[in-house]
């Protein structure tokens, strides 16, 4: 199982995780709300030509799926993160196998309950 300074590692990188995921977030709603309100402010949308139309609609639906990827790993996080508190000692043990989870992977994605093996068994 991982070490005391190693389970605080992860738990500062899962803090770190959230942070960022959260500041996207709230990227994405202040620019959603910059957007309404330059629409309320349009009498029509006939200023704008169809291919303009079309390419602000991909790009809000680019921004949507991106805060969507961000709001799942924010729930990710907060499940590792309430692993973490309710059961510090079995954290870090994947589910699959019960190995240690090396503290590079864990760097890396630090809300996996997954070694590297099974992590990428599922993938493929």
């Amino acid at each position: 199982m991982l070490s005391k300074e190693d389970r605080e590692r992860v738990e500062r990188r899962l803090q770190e995780e959230r942070a960022r995921a959260l500041e996207a977030l709230g990227d994405f709603d202040e620019q959603r709300a910059e957007s309404l309100q330059e629409r309320a402010g349009e009498l029509n949308s006939y200023r704008l030509h169809q291919a303009d139309l079309g390419t602000e609609a991909i790009d809000q639906e680019t921004q949507f799926l991106l805060a969507s990827g961000q709001g799942d790993r924010l729930y990710q996080i907060d499940d590792a993160l309430r692993r973490l508190y309710d059961d510090p000692d079995s954290f870090g043990a994947c589910r699959e196998c019960g190995k240690t989870i090396s503290i590079e992977r864990l760097d890396v994605v630090p809300e996996t309950d997954l070694c590297a093996v099974h992590a990428n068994a599922a993938e493929g």
